[in-house]
């Protein structure tokens, strides 16, 4: 784990096949993290009304697979024990588990088929479960090494 924090995500990368034009999800589960729902203070805080409502904290040294740049991840034909983030291309994170906040959610990693489910599977989860984001603004820190995603 990492630095003490028990929060969980999964997130989902999405690829579009272009040949079959089939969407699918490849969801990668981070154990160790820091989640905070800051939608709240963040308006405050910038008087942005558009502001992301909950942000993700990964230690580099928590690891769910391979980091790779959206677009290496993209090209790779094999994305198992891969994962990219990209604001750009509707990946989604869920809150999988916050103690703090009773959430203790059960959800596949690996491929998961969007045409399985009627609306697509992000709107499925949004609707069941609630705490999904669309990736909106991704950091990389250098100096205390992590990750940093926000969702809306």
């Amino acid at each position: 784990m990492g630095i003490g924090y028990v929060d969980s995500v999964i997130i989902y990368n999405r690829h579009i096949d272009g040949v079959l034009e089939t969407e699918t999800y490849y969801g990668t589960r981070f154990d160790g993290v820091r989640v905070e729902l800051t939608q709240g203070n963040q308006i405050a805080t910038t008087g942005n009304q558009n502001a992301d409502a909950c942000i993700v904290k990964i230690p580099a040294a928590v690891t769910g697979g391979k980091y790779l740049p959206p677009k290496q991840w993209e090209e790779r034909q094999d994305k198992t024990g891969t994962f990219t983030l990209d604001k750009d291309n509707k990946d989604f994170y869920v809150i999988v588990r916050k103690p703090l906040l009773g959430i203790e959610i059960d959800l596949p990693t690996g491929a998961v088929e969007s045409e399985a489910y009627p609306a697509g599977f992000f709107q499925y989860v949004s609707n069941k479960y609630g705490y999904a984001y669309q990736i909106s603004t991704v950091d990389v820190y250098e100096l205390i090494p992590r990750f940093q995603i926000g969702g809306k």
